[in-house]
């Protein structure tokens, strides 16, 4: 495809029908010119490709696909390498399904735990999201199915999404909120998609600042910015920001835009700007071909994605794994009827739903009863009272709880962070007759636990697809060895949070008043217990860690810090490992967390194995962004670098001093800015 040539042959009209979507999923196509048309589909943990792909964007009935782990799951693994195989797998879903660009992953940050969507991200760190959504992109391009970030920027409620005004400050905007994007960018996604919301008073999808200053400028990304579905508010506005296809498509844009063009309010130039970005794409997909695939494979490959998932938060008297001779009371209708995904405009259609109860082992001795209902809070006074009856005579109690579509979906936040009111009797009831009580959680997003210390274990299993099931009984009965971690906050009270009487409680402006004291940073630098941290999980093995040695004790900018610890599996199984790398910041002229995440690694070692963990530290790895000189800076001080085993528990550190010799120049111009704002 001849892009220049075909600048010279579109007319300004077809140019224009170029930059609108032509149906709910297509771009347009010019059949005159040999421009064919491409596909996007929902995303991100599978593929939700409709079976009326035209001009209804409702949810309705999709092809049958696989349904992975959310990426609130994936997350919890802090495996890579999994959310790469993840985007893979998706691809040839897409290849066969002759979708081009898949609409994932999402990449948003989670503020608060009350998002409603939170199930559809990653974490509240950006490091994490960052490099777990870099590893999903790879995996999906890899193939030739474009990626499509999502949404930018500051998209962090469902509730009030389309007129919200998101309010943040230079630096929560460039060190937290938008970090794991520019991460992510690195991989040269296929497409970027703004959000709904206003950034600091101006709808994202016509902010030139957000768009093309930060965006395109600041990140360098070069590929087809794309509107959320009915995120447009003035097309030709939309257009100079730099945002090239509204979808879906409507003939109205269409004309605003000939209209623009006719005026002088919009040039040919950007016209022809935003054409180049689009024809590029569809070029570079176009050629796809469909493939022939198995969904059995990508069945299984959920499972094994799931099982590095798994977070055990609890296990009391090593009460887990439990034994095939255990006598097991299984209680809770979510243990038949799985909740594996949330709700929303990323539901699949799922190729085959396994549930606990199904694939408990088949030697197991095991009965079941209800417990509750899946409709309202649950409450059900019968189903109770068999549940609690079924649960005096077992010797240990599976109790499975969770959270409903009703209580976290897209398009509202929750109000709370209870479990509903059944399935919170069901684990007070079984506690009543039995001391040896498991929790299994379903949830997108954090839950309070008031019981938390009258049960004896609590897996989190998070929202873990359609194969999850098959992956959580293998956990419970210690055929694997759980290795997930939170990647996000589960506060004790949702009254210390940093935003709580502020969240989601209006249509006008949204204050992120905590700047970037957001999730650990805020708890860790209050001093703020939490009911669990963020990086927290156990295991059924021990590891030890050792000799955590840096190569020198000044790190001189510009240069770099080696850093490495032993770990050794000093337990009896085998296991994985999350291996945590923080910075304690030094406190100068900027307010700065106490302390942050900066590199993780994930290791497997067998019983008595042990290996050396390397990281490498640069500057980049101690700057924060200074508003009064607009630049990312780092300060000459006393700094430790830390390997916590999570955001509250320090295993090892050793100091480090950094000199920063460029410091004096930025230091000047600071002055220079501050002079300026006295006196200007």
């Amino acid at each position: 495809m001849d892009i220049e040539k075909l600048l010279g042959e579109l007319t300004i009209s077809e140019k224009c029908a170029l930059l609108v979507g032509a149906d709910a999923w297509h771009t347009i196509a010019i059949p005159r010119l040999g421009i064919p048309s491409i596909m996007m589909a929902d995303g991100p943990h599978g593929l939700r490709k409709q079976l009326e792909s035209g001009n209804s964007i409702e949810i309705q009935e999709s092809y049958q696909a696989v349904c992975f782990p959310a990426e609130v799951t994936v997350a919890s693994s802090f495996d890579p390498e999994l959310a790469f195989q993840m985007g893979e797998g998706i691809a040839k879903e897409c290849l066969n399904k002759d979708v081009q660009v898949l609409l994932g992953p999402g990449m948003n940050i989670k503020r608060s735990p009350l998002c409603g969507r939170n199930f559809e991200y990653y974490s509240e760190d950006p490091v994490v999201s960052g490099e777990m959504g870099a590893a999903f992109v790879r995996g999906l391009q890899s193939k030739n199915v474009g990626a499509c970030l999502k949404h930018f920027a500051l998209n962090s409620q469902e509730s009030y999404r389309m007129i919200s005004d998101s309010v943040a400050d230079e630096r929560a905007f460039l060190e937290i909120y938008t970090q794991a994007f520019r991460r992510a960018l690195q991989e040269n996604p296929a497409m970027v998609m703004c959000s709904y919301n206003k950034v600091n008073g101006v709808y994202a999808s016509e902010n030139p600042v957000l768009l093309d200053d930060v965006l395109r400028k600041k990140f360098g990304y070069q590929g087809v910015v794309v509107s959320d579905w009915t995120a447009v508010n003035r097309r030709p506005k939309a257009l100079k920001a730099t945002l090239d296809l509204e979808m879906p498509g409507y003939v109205y844009s269409v004309h605003q835009l000939e209209k623009a063009v006719r005026h002088g309010i919009v040039s040919v130039e950007e016209i022809d700007a935003s054409v180049r970005r689009i024809l590029a794409l569809v070029e570079s997909k176009s050629a796809n071909r469909i493939e022939d695939f198995d969904l059995a494979d990508n069945h299984a490959l959920a499972r094994r994605i799931a099982e590095g998932s798994i977070v055990l938060l609890k296990n009391d008297e090593q009460i887990l794994p439990l034994a095939p001779t255990d006598k097991v009371a299984l209680i809770g209708r979510l243990a038949r009827e799985t909740r594996y995904q949330g709700g929303g405009s990323s539901h699949i259609n799922p190729f085959q739903v396994d549930s606990l109860l199904d694939r408990m082992p088949p030697e197991a001795d095991c009965q079941y009863a209800e417990g509750y209902t899946l409709q309202g809070d649950g409450w059900d006074e019968k189903l109770l009272a068999e549940a609690q009856a079924l649960a005096t005579g077992a010797d240990k109690v599976i109790v499975v709880v969770g959270l409903t579509d009703e209580y976290e979906s897209e398009g509202y936040d929750r109000r709370h962070l209870n479990l509903p009111r059944g399935h919170q009797a069901l684990v007070e009831a079984a506690c009543a007759v039995n001391a040896n009580v498991i929790v299994v959680l379903q949830i997108g997003s954090p839950v309070l636990m008031p019981w938390k210390d009258d049960v004896k274990a609590i897996v989190n299993a998070y929202l873990l697809g359609e194969a999850g099931a098959g992956a959580l009984a293998d956990v419970l009965y210690g055929k694997v060895n759980p290795s997930g971690r939170l990647a996000e906050t589960f506060p004790a009270h949702l009254e210390e949070a940093p935003w709580w009487g502020h969240y989601a409680l209006g249509n006008g402006e949204v204050h992120y008043q905590e700047s970037v004291y957001v999730g650990y940073r805020y708890y860790s630098s209050a001093k703020i217990p939490t009911l669990f941290p963020f990086g927290y999980g156990l295991s059924y093995t021990r590891f030890e860690y050792s000799d955590l040695t840096l190569d020198r004790d000044i790190l001189r900018v510009p240069g770099a810090v080696s850093v490495s610890v032993r770990v050794r599996n000093t337990g009896d199984r085998f296991g994985k490992e999350v291996v945590q790398l923080y910075i304690e910041n030094n406190q100068d002229r900027q307010f700065k967390p106490a302390i942050e995440l900066k590199q993780f690694k994930k290791i497997a070692l067998a019983p008595g194995e042990e290996t050396i963990v390397r990281f490498q530290l640069t500057e980049a790895d101690f700057q924060y962004f200074e508003p009064a000189i607009k630049m990312f800076v780092s300060d000459s001080g006393d700094y430790t670098v830390q390997i916590r085993k999570d955001a509250e528990t320090l295993l090892l550190s050793a100091p480090l001093r950094l000199e920063n010799p460029g410091q004096k120049d930025y230091a000047m111009n600071f002055m220079k800015a501050e002079s300026y704002r006295i006196c200007g």
